[in-house]
């Protein structure tokens, strides 16, 4: 790192590069880097050069070494991008949706070959027993669901959503999303996984995005990647 040259203007330039690669809006970045959308506008302006602690965020979101912000050597440009094409290949870009009522819950679940939960956000000691709690109900569920009646499916996703209202008291929203998964050797197998992830509550609370890096030997199976 020492050998990089670092400054604003490349930062802004690499930042809306992976921004794009990834089919990112300013809003989806923020989100999966957990800053405001005013910093990443502040970033990508060029004119300001970023605090070390936003460009960690912003690379930990992203699914890289900061390193990918400091402008590189010729000798590393290749290392650079075949990084980027790696990251295509390795990082999921799921879209979530909050669970507030049973429907939410209700209407969009179904088995999954695998449930993926992050609690990385939340940090009250409280809500940590609130997020075991929801987390201990979806891995219960898994065998379950299909072979359950409407009536009792309903009662499931009721439990589920008073206590994601509970936690929502606490300022943090239960989001729900999934994403699709390939072996890197067996293009035939591909896994369906949920994704439970818990936010803070932000300036909205619709629809966010959560990036999702994926380990050996799984990937994004190639007609969910973004087109670039």
């Amino acid at each position: 790192m020492e050998t990089m040259e670092r400054d604003a203007k490349y930062i802004a330039d690499q930042c809306r590069y992976i921004r794009k690669m990834f089919g990112l809006t300013q809003e989806n970045l923020a989100d999966a880097a957990g800053l405001t959308v005013r910093t990443i506008q502040k970033v990508e302006s060029g004119r300001h050069m970023p605090e070390v602690q936003t460009l960690r965020s912003l690379a930990r979101g992203l699914g890289f070494d900061m390193a990918v912000f400091l402008r590189p050597t010729p000798e590393q440009e290749k290392l650079r991008q075949e990084e980027m094409e790696r990251a295509l290949r390795k990082t999921a870009l799921v879209p979530t949706s909050p669970i507030k009522k049973p429907n939410d819950f209700y209407s969009r679940n179904r088995e999954w070959d695998g449930i993926l939960i992050n609690t990385s956000a939340v940090e009250a000691d409280h809500a940590l027993e609130l997020t075991a709690s929801i987390s201990d109900w979806m891995t219960d569920l898994d065998g379950i669901w299909d072979i359950s009646t409407a009536s009792q499916r309903l009662e499931y996703a009721t439990s589920i959503a008073d206590l994601c209202r509970e936690l929502e008291g606490l300022g943090y929203l239960t989001h729900f999303g999934h994403f699709r998964q390939q072996h890197m050797k067996d293009k035939g197998m591909i896994l369906d996984v949920g994704l439970i992830t818990f936010l803070p509550k932000a300036e909205h609370d619709g629809d966010r995005y959560g990036i999702v890096n994926l380990e050996d030997p799984w990937e994004v199976p190639e007609q969910d990647r973004p087109r670039v």
